[in-house]
């Protein structure tokens, strides 16, 4: 049975012909998680490059893209095997010097200066190991590379799927959490780096596709879709994350949601180009046929007079504050109104958890200080929009004044800001 799981994880999860992940680094990310970092090497690629040792940044930002980091990226990406002299050459531009192997072995020497820094004994720790004039990064060094626990998580989150879902859901969002971006990313003129780029890329959405499809399979349809909405921010253009994303919503409920994002997303997919996916046209289709169908007129008024009253603003989804701002603004163009439309975003980096606190806090607070008339919308987990009627322009930033210092309470321990923006409707 074993073997089996060992079969579906490299099908799913690794390349064909050969994984990335070497039993060695595999099991040393593994026993390396969780533990402290101050003194080991820690290594960041996926997304901007950088490199750290407990809070002290090595690789600082004026110097990221010079040859001595070239070089340490060509040794991290080609990691357990030795390039020859003239690779070397070559990847760094090293042609025109007048001395290649001293121009190299100059380059090593201030590269190995660098990475030692902030260590109490210097001599102790080899990161670079050379011989007859090949350089090759030592995998038995103090050292934590992103893209090594990146994988080594999927793969243990593929293994226990089997057995746990809830706990393979966590070690994926721990997974997709280390990923911010493409392989060495902001490393211009790299083709060096484009099969790992691919690789983890790939690595990337198929994980991401199984956290979403786990999530929804247990009922929960908001996280998933929070999930692939994260994902598509850094993948914008990634079909498969689009048609899960109007998925869980649709599974959820929230139809006239979906709509508004199908919408949204063939606006992005034509501003680049590109044709509409099919499977994206075919989930479109089933929302548009299905909000053609009118409801029991008698029933409907029914609900209406049903409902209770409500103290201050009004609550809306995404779909209801669209037509009413649409509404509005056709209202605004005849002279017959007066309105405002408020944004207010939160900024800054933090957990989960701590954004949807925060989050909440903020909606409370705009549906308690704005007016019985107003109507509010949580737009997305980190925006709010806001539509006031009959007001001033001065009126409007007390306002928003007032309901950022009641919300600001709410944020104590992490670095979050309330961004704030108003326009005349």
């Amino acid at each position: 049975m074993q073997k089996i799981h060992l079969t579906k994880i490299k099908k799913d999860f690794v390349f064909k012909t050969k994984s990335w992940l070497t039993t060695y680094s595999f099991l040393k990310v593994v026993i390396f998680m969780g533990g402290k970092r101050d003194k080991t090497l820690q290594i960041y690629t996926l997304g901007p490059f950088e490199v750290r040792r407990g809070k002290e940044i090595i690789s600082r930002a004026e110097q990221r893209l010079n040859k001595r980091w070239r070089f340490f990226q060509i040794l991290i990406t080609y990691k357990g095997k030795a390039l020859s002299s003239e690779q070397m050459y070559k990847y760094l531009n090293l042609e025109e010097s007048v001395n290649h192997p001293e121009a190299l072995k100059s380059l090593a020497f201030y590269l190995r200066n660098s990475l030692k820094s902030g260590l109490v004994s210097p001599s102790d720790e080899q990161y670079i190991i050379s011989s007859q004039g090949r350089y090759i990064f030592n995998e038995n060094s103090d050292y934590w590379l992103d893209a090594e626990e990146f994988e080594a998580l999927c793969i243990k989150a593929s293994t226990l799927a089997w057995d746990s879902e809830e706990k393979a859901i966590e070690i994926y969002k721990k997974a997709l959490s280390l990923y911010r971006g493409n392989y060495l990313g902001d490393v211009p003129h790299s083709h060096w780096t484009i099969p790992l780029r691919n690789h983890y890329r790939e690595l990337y959405l198929r994980a991401m596709l199984a956290a979403n499809d786990l999530l929804r399979k247990a009922g929960r349809y908001e996280e998933a879709w929070e999930l692939c909405e994260g994902g598509l921010r850094i993948v914008p253009l990634e079909e498969k994350l689009h048609t899960s994303s109007l998925e869980a919503l649709i599974d959820a409920g929230k139809h006239g949601l979906a709509l508004v994002q199908f919408d949204e997303a063939t606006a992005l997919f034509r501003e680049n180009g590109l044709n509409i996916p099919t499977e994206m046209k075919i989930i479109g289709d089933r929302l548009k046929q299905s909000n053609k169908i009118p409801g029991d007129p008698e029933n409907m008024l029914g609900q209406l007079q049903g409902r209770r009253k409500f103290d201050g603003a009004f609550e809306s989804c995404v779909e209801t504050f669209s037509a009413i701002y649409e509404l509005e603004k056709a209202r605004s163009e005849r002279g017959e109104s007066s309105g405002y439309l408020i944004s207010l975003d939160l900024n800054g980096t933090c957990t989960e958890a701590d954004v949807k606190r925060v989050g909440q806090a903020l909606r409370k607070t705009l549906k308690t200080s704005l007016r019985k008339g107003d109507v509010i919308c949580g737009w997305s987990p980190r925006k709010f929009l806001a539509l006031l009627q009959n007001v001033s322009s001065e009126e409007i930033e007390k306002i928003i004044k007032r309901v950022e210092q009641k919300a600001s309470g709410e944020i104590t321990e992490c670095p979050l800001e309330i961004q704030s923006n108003w326009e005349k409707i």
